[in-house]
């Protein structure tokens, strides 16, 4: 049996004292499978900023279906 990617997000925890727990966490969709884990970062500070942020945590969500019955 193998694993098929349906779908990938990613979600983004930002820091700073205006959010209630000093953290507020957003999930942006359909990320790209060939995505690198430096361009995610890199987004993620570039949101960041634009917030007056610190980004403190990127995490790639992926969402796989199992293959049930072998296909010959």
């Amino acid at each position: 049996m193998n694993f098929e990617l349906i779908a990938q997000s990613i979600q983004y925890t930002f820091s700073n004292a205006k959010y209630k727990d000093g953290k507020k966490s957003r999930i942006f969709k359909n990320v790209r499978e060939q995505s690198s884990a430096d361009s995610l970062a890199k987004v993620g500070k570039a949101i960041a900023g634009l917030q007056d942020d610190a980004l403190s945590e990127a995490t790639l969500i992926q969402k796989q279906g199992i293959q049930l019955s072998e296909q010959e």
